[in-house]
C-alpha cells in the first residue's frame, strides 16, 4: 500500500524570450494530472512547460558549457552565412 500519491518531477520550462529554465517539482503519480498541474504553475509565472521528467535530475543548458564571448562569436560568425538545412541530415536504413 502506498504512503501517498505523490512525485518528484524534474520541469523544464521556456519563458517568453526563449529562455530555458528547470525546478524540481512535486505532483501527483497521474501524468496527465500532474502534467496539467506543472504546466499551470510555469504559466502563472509566464513560463511554458515544455518536458516533465520523472525524478530528480540535474539539467543542463547550452549556457551551462559555452560562455557569453563565445557565444557572440558563433553568432556573429554564422548571422551572414547562408545555411544548407540538409547539412546534418542522416538517413537510416
Amino acid at each position: 500500500m502506498m504512503e501517498n500519491n505523490e512525485m518528484i518531477y524534474t520541469a523544464i520550462f521556456q519563458g517568453p524570450q526563449g529562455q530555458l529554465s528547470h525546478s524540481r517539482y512535486t505532483g501527483v503519480i497521474d501524468r496527465k494530472d500532474a502534467w496539467l498541474s506543472a504546466a499551470k504553475m510555469g504559466g502563472s509565472n509566464n513560463m511554458c512547460l515544455l518536458a516533465l521528467v520523472p525524478g530528480d535530475h540535474p539539467v543542463y543548458f547550452y549556457d551551462n558549457f559555452v560562455d557569453d564571448n563565445a557565444k557572440s562569436e558563433s553568432t556573429s560568425a554564422t548571422k551572414n552565412a547562408s545555411v544548407d538545412v540538409y547539412d546534418n541530415v542522416y538517413e537510416m536504413t
